[in-house]
């Protein structure tokens, strides 16, 4: 968890709270110090709170969470729990390790800790997963008896079932930070999960449309009569993905600077992400109606709109644009990738549009056409 991203510095006159850390998710607080104006805002909501101290040369980290009671009293709990932290480790050398029979159990912890970073979305979809594949076949087994073989067994089972590979991948993705974690509990020295065997497979992205296509696709957004799903459609099609879009906050928006951002929650590489605020995008919140607090796209009966009620919209606008139902919502990112590069621009400057960590992933999303190899081809044999 980068620490000027989330976790803001908490100071209260009379108290030592000297490493103690608010984690605040949703950047409800401008300033980057917590006192007890802002703690009062938090009264008997969920909170987490970093404690941190040095012990040996390093830093030794743990997120507490708190539940019905007063931020100022969340802060008092989290004073007492560093100080009976640290005297563990210099009494015993180590925090006590967490006793867990299961990886059901460990999971369960695991993803707990997980949440303040992540989506609601990509906890729903991780367990989801982690209850279809793993949870009835190595579940209940003593962590340390769970062996590559075991995981092999489970991603050979999805292959055998004819899944795609990527289906595979995820067990993967799932259990090796699970593992990790296990280790730094000290439950563990190895990751079994990390010699799985994957088979080698294509995962580039290809959807591409004609110039005229994605024109007339930017048309229908641009004059679909429902403002807050243009908006949406709008962010989409300039490179958000969805829950990025419907979690906006007036607060990531800097009409000054002209840029916003996403909030590390809700960032898929689980680090703060600025992007320009373009004309286009400009001028719907402009017009939209701006306000300084809260969610952009409010729901009828929810905090913000939700992935079913827009994909309604959405098909409509497909209808609208002449398109049809062959195109995703993730494909908007596909088709700005793919126009992007055969535009001349680089996998780098691709990549910052999408928010990518690094050059790899944006190449899954971005296809060469052949017209664009010919104009090369040609500009090659121009130089002789």
């Amino acid at each position: 968890m980068p620490l000027n991203d989330v976790i803001k510095k908490i100071i209260i006159a009379g108290f030592d709270t000297s490493g103690l850390y608010l984690v605040d998710k949703d950047n409800l607080f401008d300033t980057d110090i917590i006192g007890k104006p802002e703690l009062k805002k938090l009264d008997n909501q969920p909170l987490s709170i970093v404690v941190k101290f040095w012990h040996r040369s390093k830093t030794v980290k743990k997120t507490l969470k708190f539940h019905d009671i007063t931020g100022l009293n969340a802060v008092k709990k989290a004073m007492v729990a560093r100080i009976e932290l640290k005297e563990e480790l210099e009494e015993n050398g180590q925090i006590r390790k967490k006793n867990f029979k299961s990886l059901n159990e460990l999971w369960a912890d695991y993803i707990e800790l997980r949440k303040d970073s992540l989506s609601e979305k990509n906890v729903y979809s991780m367990t989801k997963t982690y209850d279809k594949w793993i949870r009835s076949s190595i579940g209940e087994l003593a962590i340390d008896k769970i062996y590559t073989s075991d995981m092999q067994n489970i991603v050979n089972s999805i292959l055998r079932q004819g899944k795609k590979p990527r289906t595979a991948q995820t067990i993967q993705q799932l259990l090796r930070p699970v593992y990790n974690y296990a280790i730094d509990l000290g439950i563990v020295v190895t990751n079994p999960a990390s010699k799985i065997s994957l088979p080698a497979f294509d995962n580039t992205m290809d959807f591409n449309l004609t110039d005229e296509k994605r024109k007339d696709l930017y048309k229908a957004i641009q004059s679909y009569e429902i403002e807050k799903y243009k908006g949406i459609m709008l962010f989409l099609y300039f490179g958000r993905r969805l829950n990025e879009a419907l979690t906006l906050r007036w607060e990531n928006i800097d009409f000054d600077q002209k840029t916003y951002y996403i909030i590390v929650q809700y960032s898929k590489n689980r680090k703060r992400q600025e992007y320009p605020l373009i004309e286009p995008l400009e001028a719907f919140l402009v017009e939209y109606g701006t306000r300084k607090y809260g969610f952009i796209f409010e729901g009828e009966k929810t905090p913000h709109v939700t992935d079913d009620t827009f994909r309604g919209h959405w098909k409509k606008v497909l209808k609208l644009s002449g398109i049809g139902k062959k195109m995703r919502i993730h494909d908007t990112r596909h088709l700005l990738g793919n126009t992007m590069i055969n535009l001349g621009e680089t996998l780098e400057a691709v990549g910052k549009v999408f928010g990518h960590s690094s050059v790899t992933i944006t190449k899954r999303y971005a296809k060469t056409s052949t017209q664009t190899a010919d104009k090369v081809l040609n500009k090659y044999m121009d130089e002789k």
